[in-house]
């Protein structure tokens, strides 16, 4: 099935890269240097019914203060290896392949980290709407923004994501909802939000995205 969006909206983290695993080691280390005996797992993150930072630090047990500090820790050690964080596999295909299409990103992750990485992947001018930690509002508000900044209505677009938050988030905006289970959640949690669309791979996705898809389209290096 293919449905023509006006407007594609990506989660980053867990979608378009893989940086889970980065998220957990980097908050074990600061966790370590203030002496904290909890850590974030995969299995604290996998039941977070919002997927930030801060929520991640409370999951923990870390109190308020502690917590605004594992935030600040963790966006300034992904400014420095963000771009080195890999994409999911043929997903920089993916998003070359739809370079003519309406895409916005919109996720926890801050702009600069975003930016730095599709610039090294010659992707900035394909995506130039990007709402990140920073920028104001709660995730359904950028969304609703990325409509605006292209002038598209909300029923026309989706907001591709791997969390139960991104699915929620985007049925308060009044998009498409489609669930990528390849990421910081597991596809029962994503399945119980009850999204529009659940995907269990990039074909899949790109499939979803594009009616002139055909598997060998992303499936090579660029």
């Amino acid at each position: 099935m293919s449905m023509s969006f006006s407007l594609i909206i990506f989660d980053y983290d867990g979608v378009l890269i893989d940086s889970l695993d980065d998220a957990i080691s980097i908050g074990e280390e600061f966790c370590r240097s203030i002496a904290h005996d909890r850590v974030p797992t995969k299995e604290t993150i996998e039941a977070l019914e919002f997927m930030t930072y801060p929520a991640i630090a409370r999951s923990i047990g870390l109190p308020l203060e502690q917590a605004k500090r594992f935030s600040s820790y963790v966006f300034k050690r992904f400014q420095a290896i963000g771009p080195s964080i890999s994409f999911f596999p043929e997903i920089e295909a993916l998003l070359h392949r739809i370079a003519s299409k309406n895409i916005a990103i919109v996720s926890g992750n801050a702009k600069k980290v975003i930016s730095a990485k599709l610039a090294a992947h010659g992707l900035a001018d394909t995506i130039p709407c990007i709402f990140g930690a920073y920028e104001p509002g709660d995730k359904a508000d950028k969304i609703r923004n990325a409509c605006d900044y292209f002038k598209v209505d909300a029923g026309l677009s989706c907001m591709i994501g791997d969390s139960v938050s991104d699915i929620r988030s985007g049925k308060r905006a009044g998009v498409r909802s489609v669930a990528a289970t390849w990421g910081w959640q597991s596809r029962e949690m994503l399945v119980k939000e009850g999204p529009d669309f659940i995907v269990e791979s990039v074909g899949e996705l790109a499939a979803l995205l594009d009616p002139e898809y055909s598997r060998q389209d992303i499936s090579g290096k660029r």
